[in-house]
């Protein structure tokens, strides 16, 4: 009872720090990445139809080469794509407190506890955030490069956008992506298990983990909602009381569900076979009737 009591006094104290936290993350993340798409809206595109252009003309080469375009382009908006993701990987930092209090929370309820899913809450938001600006920076640092001599050919393009190093960062921020991921999936899956988050809760925190792994939309919309939505809920917003396993201290698994469908009517016997009826009686067969003596008077006196 008194670890219990302790756990209670430490998840108390640590919420609104911890639900300021979550509200930021989201926020931070989604604006993060959506001033990274408004900058990327502004590369100039050069289609099918115009790189075939040139050797459709008979020319060796485009008179504006796309790959140089790219390049010119990162080195251009490089303060604005640096801030971007500096401000998208504040979010992913921040995520981490929401990620593990949680991931303590449903440890402490949970009769088979994990701490798997506090490595992955602490280790994979730390990936992200440090790995990703280092790319971005690489490749600025390989943008200045290529420029700044006079052969832009394809060697030179592979040096800048290729290496080890860069290698390297995709294969961590992978690693982190993948650890991110699997700590959205598993925790609203534990704590909606004994009761930490509403099924809806749950469900949304699946499907946030799921679109790190397969980006279906071009901005973490579902992680961000998630990540303020678990705020809102730690901070009471709305006049909303806390899940009943926050208070208790124990799990509190969420009933099953009940259908809504009307009860089918019990199927009736026949009229014969229901309950308190009697049957009627069922008359005897009727003998079978022999010839009578005046048929066979009659037959006598006709011969």
């Amino acid at each position: 009872m008194a670890d219990v009591e302790r756990q209670l006094a430490v998840e108390g104290a640590q919420r609104l720090r911890v639900a300021a936290l979550s509200v930021l993350a989201g926020l931070f993340f989604f604006g993060g990445q959506l001033a990274v798409t408004a900058v990327g809206a502004k590369e100039q595109t050069i289609g099918v139809l115009q790189g075939l252009a040139p050797a459709l003309h008979g020319l060796s080469a485009a008179a504006i080469d796309p790959r140089t375009v790219h390049e010119q382009f990162l080195v251009h908006h490089q303060v604005a794509l640096i801030a971007a993701f500096l401000i998208s990987n504040l979010g992913a930092l921040a995520m981490i407190a929401p990620l593990r209090y949680l991931a303590a929370a449903e440890r402490a309820r949970s009769p088979a506890p994990s701490a798997l899913i506090g490595h992955l809450a602490l280790y994979g938001p730390i990936l992200l955030a440090v790995f990703l600006p280092a790319f971005e920076i690489s490749l600025i640092i390989g943008a200045h490069n290529y420029l700044s001599h006079s052969a832009r050919d394809a060697a030179a393009i592979t040096a800048a956008t290729g290496g080890g190093l860069r290698v390297a960062f995709q294969l961590i921020l992978t690693l982190g992506t993948l650890g991110v991921a699997g700590a959205f999936i598993m925790i609203s899956l534990r704590a909606m298990r004994v009761g930490l988050l509403t099924r809806m809760m749950g469900i949304v925190g699946v499907i946030g983990g799921v679109l790190f792994l397969i980006p279906l939309t071009p901005l973490p919309v579902v992680q961000a909602l998630w990540l303020v939505f678990v705020g809102a809920m730690l901070l009471g917003f709305g006049g909303r009381p806390l899940p009943e396993a926050w208070i208790a201290g124990e799990a509190r698994p969420w009933p099953p569900r009940q259908s809504t469908r009307p009860a089918r009517p019990a199927r009736q016997p026949p009229r014969g076979m229901r309950r308190g009826a009697v049957n009627p009686p069922v008359p005897a067969p009727a003998a079978p009737r022999g010839p009578s003596p005046s048929a066979s008077k009659k037959r006598k006196r006709r011969r």
